[in-house]
């Protein structure tokens, strides 16, 4: 009989199987770090066209919706697939 393995950590799984293991994967993972980078890099840009009087509120409030959208989800799309594979137990699944 086979011994039942252990779920692979989040962390671990993320950073091995999901984004290095695949050859799309690496693309979540520059997808994210532009989100970071774009968020830091755009912010202050839009705020100061706002507090200048150039643009209203509403394209404001929707480019950062926008932003941080883009950022929440690339981010917990991983995490989503993870729980299904855990609780689908993946790891302990037959090889064919």
């Amino acid at each position: 009989m086979e011994e039942k393995k252990e779920p692979k950590n989040y962390l671990h799984w993320v950073f091995t199987d999901h984004y290095f293991n695949n050859g799309r994967g690496i693309f979540k993972l520059i997808g994210t770090i532009y989100g970071i980078i774009q968020i830091i890099y755009a912010t202050p840009l839009i705020m100061e066209e706002y507090y200048g009087g150039w643009i209203p509120l509403f394209p404001v409030v929707l480019v950062h919706l926008t932003m941080w959208g883009f950022l929440i989800g690339i981010t917990l799309q991983p995490y989503g697939i993870y729980r299904r594979l855990k609780k689908l137990d993946w790891w302990n699944k037959t090889k064919k």
